[in-house]
């Protein structure tokens, strides 16, 4: 985040411990550490080290501590990260160790160190951000799975929004307990019709997640929801923040613009286009429903930071719903 209220911090890692892990990579002795504002979900630090050879080592790393998850749900990011950084996309991967281990471990949980990346987040995307994202996620889209890890389902999928569904039920009105349902309803179909495609996605491309050095895309970072599902899925949460207005609607030269670079790296057939408004409305419905159970969650006490406002992407997917004024994606019939 580009806000530094409220540290992300749950887990400090112990001196010895960090240093014994900072040999193991071969980065030099840890120098300095300092929280960093991010997520509410993971501690994240950024790490200092004495590097012994500084134009082949970077000496400023940031350090990931996953709270909740474990370590073999971390190989399919880690490695994806990996393999993008090989393809020439702005990923930095996870630093390896001697074995190949991309995750380590530290204070008894999973942990991730990649270089630090240089850039900053921007507030305020205009429609030169929303190209290099358009152009990135067309990229990415058209790379191959990693086949040394298996294929990681949506763990923010329909499974996933069931179950949320059920806990958010006595916390929502009658209205919005229909129109959940009714979201799931069309989830299912989509999901039964099985025509839309599929690969890796990232999952949770927001404005926090992409570093910018003015105009130029310099790092696409938090993989950490990466896994197989539509890849128009991508597309939609992208465009919701890097595109979306307050009042539910899309900036049409930022909407175009990243639905045009997307659709030059990868072209989306007809039957893609016709599910486009379907699959805002349930990339909409995830994160009201996140935002909502975040809400019932006890993170803010730990963090310090106020959770956000789950009825913005209400108002996203009531505005889905309409299906006026939603942007068009290019595409081809073929």
């Amino acid at each position: 985040m580009a806000d530094n209220g409220g540290m992300a911090v749950y887990t400090t890692p112990d001196p010895d411990e960090l240093a014994a892990l900072c040999r193991r990579l071969g980065l030099g002795a840890p120098r300095a550490l300092q929280p960093v504002a991010a997520g509410v979900e993971n501690s994240t630090w950024l790490l200092s080290v004495a590097a012994a050879n500084p134009s082949a080592t970077p000496t400023e790393w940031v350090l990931t501590i996953v709270e909740q998850g474990d370590v073999e749900a971390l190989r399919f990011p880690a490695t994806l990260c990996a393999r993008l950084q090989d393809a020439g996309l702005p990923v930095p991967a996870p630093r390896p160790a001697p074995d190949g281990t991309r995750v380590h471990r530290l204070a008894g949980k999973p942990a991730l160190l990649a270089p630090k990346a240089a850039g900053g987040h921007v507030l305020h995307p205009g429609a030169a951000h929303c190209r290099a994202i358009g152009d990135f996620l067309g990229r990415m889209h058209g790379q191959p799975r990693p086949a040394t890890v298996p294929p990681r389902g949506n763990p923010f999928g329909r499974d996933w929004m069931e179950r949320a569904g059920d806990r958010l039920a006595a916390h929502l009105d009658a209205a919005d307990r229909v129109l959940l349902a009714e979201q799931l309803t069309r989830y299912r179909a989509l999901e039964d019709a099985g025509q839309l495609p599929r690969g890796v996605i990232h999952a949770d491309l927001f404005r926090d997640n992409a570093l910018f050095e003015g105009e130029r895309l310099s790092a696409v970072i938090d993989f950490n929801s990466a896994c197989i599902d539509w890849l128009l899925l991508d597309l939609a949460i992208a465009l919701h923040d890097w595109a979306g207005r307050a009042d539910g609607g899309f900036d049409a030269a930022g909407a175009a613009a990243l639905l045009t670079a997307y659709a030059r790296r990868r072209p989306v057939g007809a039957g893609e286009r016709r599910a486009w408004p379907e699959v805002l409305g349930i990339a909409a419905t995830r994160f009201w429903v996140s935002r909502a159970l975040a809400q019932l969650d006890t993170a803010s006490e730990l963090t310090g930071r106020a959770h956000k406002d789950p009825a913005e992407f209400r108002s996203r997917l009531l505005a889905c719903r309409k299906a006026t004024g939603i942007p068009e994606v290019p595409g081809t019939d073929n």
